[in-house]
């Protein structure tokens, strides 16, 4: 009778040591993936801000001549 209780005492450890190393590598892998999220909304925010100013930089024309003349200098002027 005490050899099984042995037994399972170190089955029992030994378990416990397996499921303690799986749950560290898996909440290491986890902190990973937060942290690229992390770093790939910080890289969109950045690329919008850049697209933004650009948008903004603009010049802003009431005359039609004048903002076909910008568009076909810029190539933007579709045919």
């Amino acid at each position: 009778m005490w050899l099984l209780t042995s037994a399972g005492s170190k089955l029992a450890s030994l378990v416990a040591v397996v499921l303690a190393v799986l749950g560290s590598i898996w909440l290491v892998f986890r902190s990973g993936q937060r942290d690229q999220k992390a770093k790939e909304k910080v890289k969109d925010l950045e690329s919008y801000k850049e697209t933004r100013e650009k948008i903004d930089e603009v010049p802003v024309n009431t005359d039609v001549a004048a903002a076909i003349k910008r568009l076909s200098g810029d190539g933007g002027l579709r045919d």
